[in-house]
């Protein structure tokens, strides 16, 4: 129970998707050791199991980082909307109101 909780605290902290990519990284380095030892013993490899491993690879690759893209073009909206909402508000607050009607003609001509 306390090393689940931990662990769980980890991956929050790594953040799942960067897990996936250290777990798919340890597997391509593993995939390609036992590639080479099986080299060694039988002076060939599986040439079709070794390209469609790197095809699973790559597009596992690839789905993480349009994830990630869409995560930050999201993020960014957010952003976007947040800083145009705290201009309008500035921008409402450095300017006088003048809709009341409070200053008269004589004084806009003044002006």
């Amino acid at each position: 129970m306390i090393i689940t909780k931990w662990l769980r605290n980890k991956i929050k902290q790594i953040g799942t998707l960067n897990l996936v990519l250290i777990l798919v990284g340890t597997f391509f380095v593993w995939f390609n050791w036992q590639m080479i030892l099986t080299f060694r013993m039988y002076g060939s490899m599986p040439e079709t199991y070794a390209c469609a491993v790197v095809a699973a690879t790559i597009g596992e690759c690839g789905i993480c980082g349009w994830i990630r893209t869409n995560k930050d073009k999201r993020q960014d909206r957010e952003w976007q909307k947040e800083d145009l909402k705290e201009s309008q508000e500035r921008y409402e607050q450095e300017m006088p109101d003048i809709s009341d009607g409070s200053t008269s003609e004589e004084e806009q001509e003044e002006n």
